[in-house]
Parts: structure tokens; C-alpha cells; sequence
């Protein structure tokens, strides 16, 4: 049952749907369908917020969060040709998600249990303070996305490149770009924002209490996040550019990866002992009490030694990207160097994770890949031995994971 602390949630919905019947005239929106869009949606708000309140409406929630979403769709699918619909539509909608679910309590929450540790672990992976490094990359990529968005909606005319010249101009020009329906940039800044909130979803125990929850989160950041990694490293070969924007977004992406594997697996974990049966209503196990965690009012300093528990750097995996990286940028490469270097930087950075640390060993067969393919140069020989034999070594591993 929603709480009567968070009621107020149901009834700040039609105050956006009358927002959103008022916003075509208020801020003289150019296009006729996103102008109907604003006052179907502000209609549908209106009179789906109050049943969000009723425990037995249950897909109300649902639906809003459906609506949500479209709001941050419509703008990007009609091309919004003013850049304030677009702006008012997305902000909107991103509160509108936030009101109908992410500010709710998942089911089977207890938001004040302790007993939040998984069995056998040393820490807590659904804490806040494991969460807000992932939020915090979360938000930065849909900064950068937002803005080649708006490049490619057509609201600004030129795009900051300190490195690579008018490489992201190249890049978001490209016929690869253009063939996408909806600008790309764009999209991806859906992804990230959705991203955002569902780091934000949930109490501490959600490993435990919502296995879907985080199921849900964990395909955002892994397979989503890497799916933009390998599409962004590509650029070379597709385009013949660099877009440094591009690198950072998928930089930061990739950084978020180690901090979510440890979540997911808690999740598989308990999985595997209670069955599927526990995915949408939580497992029945336990977990110890968790008295290591700081509280989020706690000083920052202490939040972010708590972000990286479960996350470190053994200096051959550092090595190893480095490698990978240089690799990807030395100006006498065969044409699979960049993405054979790129691939040993997102699997050297993947296993920062210490409970992911064995897919370092994946960087032994890109060791040999990059062998054969550089046609056993000396530059390609010295590299491979390097790459594969620094990531023999597991490196430390600091925190428990298994009961």
C-alpha cells in the first residue's frame, strides 16, 4: 500500500498534466502534432495521477510511467523544430517517471531493515552509497548526450572538439548517424536519464527484495553501456573520426560497468537459492546486518570509500588499458588495432570489478587476435606479450562475495 508520506506523488500529477495543456500556447510550440501530443498527455495525467493513489489500481503506475516515457520520446520521434518543446516535453517527462514509480517503494520494500548484507558478503551492494557513483555517471553522459542532441535536432550550429578538429562534427553528420530515425544523441541521453532514476529506485535491500528491479538496472548499464562502447570505438573504421564527446560519454559509461556487476550478482545469487519464483517477489532470505555502510548524510569523503567497496585497480589491468589506449590512438596501426585495443580496455576495466576480476583473462585472446592480425610486426608481437601477460596476474581482492 503507498504510504501517506508519498501520497502527495499522486496528486502532483495532474499539476503536470495541467502544465502540459497550458505549455503549446504558453511557449508557442511551431509544430501542430507535439502541440496535440502536450494536450493529450496532459488530459491523460490529469486523470490517471488520482488512481495512482488506489492500491488496487495497480497498472496505473504503469501506465504513467509509459506516458513518461513517451514525453521524453515524442520530441526526439517528431523532430521537435523548437528547442523549448523539446526542453519542457523531456524535463516533464522525466518527472512524470519519477512521481509515478521511482518515488514510490518497490513491493516487498522495508526501507528501514538492516538486515541488508547478502550472505557471505562483506558489504552491502544495494546501498546508496553503491549506487551514487552510477547515478553520478549517469548524469554526466545524458549532460554530454543532451548536448549532441540538440546539435543534431538542429538547435545549435556547431559542436566543441578540443582534440579531434571537426571530428564530432563528422561523426554526427555521417550516414550512419543520419539513418537512424530519431537522432541518436538523443536517444542515448533516454537511456542514460532512465539510467539515472533506476539507480535511484529502491531501498537497500533491493537486491533482495526486487531481483527484477535490478535486473532491469543492470541491462541499462551493461548491456546498454556496452552496446554504446563498442558503437562508439568503432567510429574509426565507420566514419574515419574521432568524436571526443563520444569517447568521454563512453568512458564514463564504461567506469559505471564495475560498480553495478557486484548488485547483479547479489541478485543471481539469491536467484539461484530461491528460484525464479523469487524474481518479482523477492527471495525469503536473509541477509546479515549491515553495519558498515554510512548513512547518506554522512561526509562525502565517507560515501565515496564506500562507493568503491568491491571495486579496484591492480596495477597490470591499469597497464593493460593503457596499452589498449595507446593502441587506439598510435598513428602506425592495422586497421583492427583500434578495435582490438578497445577491447582490451573495456575487459581490463570490466574487471575492476573484484567479483568480475576472471574476465581479465578474455585479454588473452585478444593478445593473440591482435598477433595474427598485425601479420607478427614487432610492434604487434611486443604488444600481445604484454597485454596477455599482465593479465595473468588477479591482482587483490579486498572484499567477499560468497557464502
Amino acid at each position: 500500500m503507498v504510504k501517506n508520506s508519498r501520497l502527495w506523488t499522486a496528486w502532483t500529477l495532474p499539476a503536470l498534466g495541467v502544465w502540459q495543456l497550458a505549455a503549446p500556447a504558453t511557449f508557442a510550440y511551431q509544430s501542430s502534432i507535439l502541440s496535440w501530443n502536450s494536450w493529450i498527455v496532459g488530459l491523460l495525467l490529469i486523470f490517471l495521477g488520482p488512481l495512482c493513489r488506489r492500491p488496487a489500481q495497480k497498472m496505473a503506475p504503469w501506465i504513467v510511467l509509459a506516458v513518461g516515457i513517451w514525453m521524453q520520446m515524442a520530441p526526439l520521434l517528431f523532430w521537435a523544430p523548437d528547442a523549448v518543446c523539446c526542453l519542457n516535453d523531456t524535463f516533464s517527462g522525466v518527472w512524470v517517471i519519477a512521481l509515478s514509480f521511482i518515488l514510490r517503494p518497490l513491493p516487498g520494500e522495508q526501507p528501514t531493515s538492516t538486515h541488508c548484507v547478502p550472505p557471505g558478503w562483506s558489504y552491502n551492494p544495494s546501498s546508496g552509497a553503491q549506487r551514487l557513483p552510477i547515478a553520478a555517471l549517469a548524469l554526466i553522459c545524458w549532460m554530454f548526450s543532451r548536448y549532441l542532441g540538440a546539435f543534431e535536432l538542429g538547435y545549435i550550429q556547431t559542436v566543441w572538439d578540443p582534440f579531434f578538429g571537426d571530428g564530432t562534427l563528422r561523426v554526427l553528420t555521417s550516414t550512419i548517424s543520419k539513418s537512424f530515425p530519431v537522432p541518436d544523441a538523443g536517444l542515448g541521453a533516454l537511456a542514460y536519464t532512465i539510467e539515472f532514476l533506476a539507480a535511484c529506485q529502491g531501498g537497500a535491500d533491493r537486491w533482495k527484495s526486487s531481483p527484477w528491479m535490478v535486473a532491469i538496472f543492470g541491462l541499462l548499464v551493461v548491456p546498454v553501456s556496452l552496446t554504446s562502447v563498442l558503437l562508439i570505438i568503432l567510429q574509426p573504421l565507420a566514419v574515419g573520426a574521432w568524436c571526443t564527446i563520444c569517447l568521454f560519454t563512453a568512458a564514463a559509461m564504461l567506469i559505471a560497468i564495475p560498480f553495478a556487476i557486484d548488485e547483479i550478482a547479489a541478485s543471481y545469487q539469491l536467484m539461484k537459492r530461491t528460484g525464479w519464483k523469487g524474481f518479482f517477489r523477492g527471495g525469503d532470505t536473509d541477509g546479515t546486518v549491515d553495519e558498515r555502510t554510512p548513512e547518506m548524510d554522512k561526509p562525502i569523503w565517507k560515501l565515496l570509500k564506500a562507493s568503491a567497496w568491491g571495486v579496484s585497480c591492480p596495477w597490470n589491468l591499469i597497464l593493460t588499458a593503457l596499452l589498449g589506449i595507446a593502441l587506439m590512438f598510435h598513428p602506425i596501426v592495422e586497421d583492427l588495432d583500434p578495435v582490438l585495443g578497445a577491447l582490451a580496455v573495456v575487459v581490463s576495466v570490466i574487471s575492476f570489478a573484484e567479483i568480475a576480476r576472471y574476465v581479465r583473462w578474455v585479454n588473452i585472446l585478444i593478445a593473440i587476435a591482435l598477433l595474427f592480425s598485425g601479420g607478427f610486426l614487432i610492434l604487434h608481437i611486443c604488444a600481445a606479450l604484454l597485454i596477455g601477460s599482465l593479465s595473468v596476474r588477479r591482482g587483490h581482492i579486498r572484499e567477499c562475495f560468497f557464502s
